[in-house]
């Protein structure tokens, strides 16, 4: 998510104008100045400027979100002005570890993705990297093998290879498995919403704790629901759509 959705997303979510985010990142950082003032807030949330450091640490704390998703928002935003969109950027940031990952997944080597969950973007760039052998080791690997995390990986990987091919079978595994299922909505809750994984979980596994926030959380899922790289991702925000709806109904009357 970039840092102008982000920043106006969460400042609608909480009720706030755009002054008064101002006043109140003005009162955060003690600057009796009345710095950033609105109409800084306005370009940010344009995508004209990119919050610096500073601000980003009080938008941290005003806006209720993570340090680590507002400096991550930040960088986005900052790839996206330069022009260098979409998979391109990503390859070349993370296409060394896929190829490395995508031979040692051909060769039968699970270790690797058994140990930690990798991320969206680099399984966005293994899957585009990934041929028949590879694919053929995730299938068996995403519904028989006693690890959960490798399970995850695996189908993470499957949901986002450029065909939709395997999205039955991506689908049919977030249905029947409840533990990968469990990771893969925590991970897509905390990239999407942008709340730390701790967080994450208790959304998933308890959306009635978040009632105050359904309405933010319900807006982030739809827009991923047309996620056009990842069909477990848009699985996973139908899903959470739908355990939130109840909430949405009960804050319309």
């Amino acid at each position: 998510m970039a840092i102008h959705d982000l920043i106006r997303d969460r400042r609608t979510a909480l009720g706030l104008t755009q002054a008064r985010l101002a006043e109140l990142l003005c009162v955060s950082a003690e600057d009796p100045s009345g710095a950033p003032g609105r109409d800084a807030v306005k370009r940010w949330e344009a995508g004209k400027v990119i919050p610096g450091v500073y601000w980003q640490d009080h938008l941290s704390q005003v806006l209720e979100v993570p340090l680590d998703a507002v400096r991550e928002a930040a960088s986005l935003s900052r790839v996206n002005r330069r022009s260098f969109l979409g998979l391109s950027a990503m390859v070349a940031v993370h296409g060394v570890v896929a190829k490395d990952l995508v031979a040692s997944i051909a060769s039968g080597d699970a270790d690797t993705l058994a140990m930690v969950q990798t991320t969206h973007q680099t399984d966005i760039v293994t899957a585009s990297f990934a041929d028949r052998s590879a694919i053929a080791r995730l299938r068996q690997w995403s519904d028989g093998d006693d690890n959960a995390v490798l399970r995850v990986n695996a189908v993470g990987i499957l949901a986002k290879l450029p065909r939709t091919d395997y999205a039955s079978q991506v689908a049919a595994s977030l249905v029947s498995d409840s533990e990968m299922r469990g990771l893969y909505l925590t991970a897509v809750t905390a990239r999407v919403c942008a709340v730390d994984w701790a967080v994450a979980e208790s959304i998933t596994a308890n959306p009635q704790s978040h009632a105050k926030d359904a309405h933010y959380l319900a807006t982030r899922f739809a827009q991923e629901t047309v996620n056009p790289r990842d069909v477990g991702a848009r699985w996973c925000s139908a899903h959470m759509l739908r355990e939130l709806s109840p909430l949405l109904q009960t804050g319309a009357q």
